[in-house]
């Protein structure tokens, strides 16, 4: 088990001590381990912030009296915006999030490793949190902008909050964000990337969000962090954010990261200093779902190949890695609702083993959920491969 991260419990202390506005430095310059980053010492500006509590629980549409953003929600535009998450969110977790909780508790209680990786995720924290609510710490990576955090003070709440709707709107009917969709929404209207989405997850799974950092990494490995609501330009590098949180009923802290990256080979190959940071977190669960079958093609072979030698466990719809990567002889598998085929946008990744695995009709456990491009409960599938103990000992470093 990972030690606690010494950063988010030291800005829980700094928090309290502030009554919950705490002030945020400017970016210095780190090197950061899995435990996370050194506080900044210095630079430290006289403006005083809301705690990022404050603004999750106000882009859910969750009424917060007591926080700094409190003002603000007698504005037209957030009470028309909590009315409509409300409702929306309700329909979402009764018909999707409770039966996959309920799932997770029985069928995944061995994927217990520190650390969850999930490739071509977007923003979609909602899900991995879902399956996997214990980890330590959750590695999401997908292409889509950092972005920033809304200010509300610009008087911008009539277009942000559509704008957040219409990007939560794929996610809360299919469970997965469509990636055309994404280019047009997010960067590029007043919601300024994926941070706002995870801001928003966390705070509807009721969820305490303590620090957030951006987060660049530079070519020779450093790391650059500076407070999400403070000033200053991010430097070039590739880059992410890091939010520290503690769940319902829990003291511990978990972290989150999210990062811009590309995942084709071209990249995977020339960013050898982002994967040994990966690598850092030791042996770890991966998640896939909608990844655009992208795994079937020889570009992404390195992503396909850091899963397989990295994960203890591997949770994914047919979307991800193509069955006959796990060698029988290397991996246990277990496998949940149906398979026929891929959806006619994917109809070329049709995979004949995985039809016949699911046709025998042998062992295949019932899914009591829709997941990945086939969202409709009864017609979705997962599987769950547990790495045997000599693979796993054998695995590269």
């Amino acid at each position: 088990m990972r030690k606690t991260n010494l950063f988010g419990t030291a800005m829980l202390v700094l928090i309290l001590a502030l009554g919950s506005t705490p002030y945020f430095g400017a970016a210095s310059e780190l090197v950061c381990t899995p435990e996370g980053c050194a506080v900044p010492k210095s630079g430290q500006t006289e403006k005083r912030l809301p705690a990022y509590n404050d603004y999750a629980r106000f882009i859910a549409g969750l009424s917060n009296p007591e926080g700094a953003l409190a003002a603000y929600e007698d504005k037209p535009a957030w009470v028309r915006h909590a009315r409509f998450v409300d409702q929306n969110w309700d329909r979402f977790t009764r018909g999707r999030l409770g039966p996959m909780r309920e799932w997770a508790a029985k069928e995944l209680g061995s994927a217990t490793t520190a650390t969850v990786l999930y490739p071509f995720s977007g923003p979609d924290f909602v899900n991995v949190f879902t399956l996997f609510p214990h980890a330590k710490t959750y590695l999401l990576i997908a292409l889509e902008p950092v972005g920033k955090m809304p200010d509300f003070d610009a008087r911008n709440e009539h277009y942000f909050f559509p704008s957040l709707q219409r990007s939560l709107y794929d996610l809360l009917n299919l469970d997965f964000f469509i990636t055309n969709k994404m280019k047009s929404s997010i960067g590029k209207s007043e919601l300024k990337g994926t941070l706002p989405v995870l801001m928003f997850f966390l705070a509807r799974e009721q969820a305490t969000v303590l620090d957030v950092q951006y987060w660049v990494m530079k070519p020779d490995g450093t790391v650059i962090e500076s407070p999400a609501a403070g000033p200053g330009d991010r430097p070039a590098g590739i880059p992410g954010v890091r939010i520290v949180f503690t769940s319902p009923g829990s003291t511990e802290n978990q972290t989150l990261y999210y990062f811009q990256f590309n995942l084709g080979n071209d990249s995977f190959g020339r960013n050898q200093h982002f994967v040994a940071f990966l690598k850092s977190f030791g042996p770890m669960t991966s998640f896939t779902k909608a990844a655009s079958y992208l795994m079937f093609k020889p570009h992404f072979s390195g992503i396909r190949q850091f899963i397989l030698d990295q994960s203890q466990y591997v949770l994914q719809g047919d979307s991800g890695i193509p069955l006959r990567y796990f060698d029988p002889e290397g991996w246990d598998l277990r496998f949940y609702g149906t398979y026929t085929c891929p959806i006619s946008l994917f109809s070329n990744c049709y995979q004949p083993d995985m039809a016949n695995r699911y046709r025998r009709g042998q062992d295949i456990q019932p899914l009591p959920f829709g997941i990945d491009y086939r969202h409709r409960a009864r017609t979705s599938n997962l599987m769950f491969a547990s790495k045997k103990v000599k693979l796993l000992a054998d695995a590269p470093n």
